[in-house]
């Protein structure tokens, strides 16, 4: 065999090479994204950090609903709900984020509301708030939340969501299981009053709607009617005005404040949002089995000036 035979046959052996090697790292790096990339759900559990909040049956009934839609997710535990956590929120790429979590409105003496902050897991301290979060801290972005007479935790407010969370949700569904995430009662009137700040704030970073109660809300109520929420927008395919009209008309309001699903904001567009990509669908009737409390325990919060 000719030298230049043996050079064409040896080239064309290093071409060929090549290509399988670029073929394999194609393959290779389609497969870590596919299999790397955000989940389309996650569900943020932060009533899990209390022993006798904890729902597993809540937890495996969502999971199973969004499973068989053709939704993957991601499960967060009370323990990993820190300041941080929330502050890289919107990085995790959800479509959608069910919060179940404590919340609770401030208000002045005259009844009057002044913010809503959502509870971390992560024990106040002045070392941190002076140190770690002080630029949060001083600028009331970070509040400090407590039951009465129990520990004190980090809050997250409006201001954070709009300043301190890093990126952007994109056009994401905020499910806010907490109590007052849209509204609350006047405690001078009795009247039923509106309340978007953080609504309105996790609009503005990103999400197509967001969806809480117009006031306070028991555990038991509110993981019932999550998971009929969930029932109607991922098995049945609803819109959101449609989902949210018809878990209201399934579950009826909360029996002990009478408060209601809404969601933000009231427009056409988001109120015909349906949730995409869905596949399969889900048969089972809701079994539910954790004790809703007797009475809810409400939170204080206290903004540093």
């Amino acid at each position: 065999m000719s030298r230049t035979k043996k050079q064409r046959i040896s080239r064309k052996k290093i071409a060929y090479g090549i290509i399988a090697v670029i073929s394999i790292l194609i393959c290779f790096l389609t497969y870590s994204l596919l299999h790397s990339s955000p989940p389309p759900a996650a569900i943020v559990d932060h009533l899990s950090f209390f022993p006798e909040q904890r729902n597993q049956t809540f937890v495996n009934t969502c999971t199973s609903i969004l499973e068989e839609g053709g939704l993957t997710w991601a499960y967060y535990k009370g323990e990993e709900i820190t300041v941080d956590f929330y502050r890289k929120l919107p990085s995790c790429g959800a479509s959608l984020i069910i919060l179940r979590v404590h919340s609770a409105i401030m208000k002045t003496e005259n009844g009057t509301i002044s913010i809503l902050g959502l509870f971390t897991s992560e024990l106040y301290s002045d070392h941190k708030a002076a140190t770690t979060y002080r630029e949060d801290v001083l600028h009331n972005r970070l509040v400090t939340a407590f039951f009465e007479g129990g520990d004190v935790y980090f809050g997250i407010v409006p201001k954070f969501v709009e300043e301190s969370m890093e990126g952007k949700f994109k056009d994401t569904v905020i499910i806010m299981m907490g109590c007052e995430g849209i509204g609350y009662i006047n405690a001078l009137t009795h009247t039923r009053e509106t309340y978007t700040d953080m609504a309105d704030a996790f609009v503005k970073k990103g999400a197509k709607v967001y969806i809480g109660w117009d006031g306070p809300v028991g555990i038991g109520h509110t993981d019932l009617a999550t998971v009929r929420l969930l029932q109607n927008l991922i098995q049945k395919k609803r819109t959101i005005k449609e989902a949210v009209r018809q878990t209201n008309g399934d579950v009826g309001p909360d029996l002990v404040y009478n408060s209601t699903l809404n969601y933000y904001p009231l427009i056409t567009e988001v109120g015909n949002h349906t949730i995409p990509n869905l596949e399969g669908s889900l048969t089972m009737d809701v079994v539910y089995t954790s004790p809703t409390p007797k009475t809810l325990r409400r939170s204080r919060y206290t903004i540093h000036e």
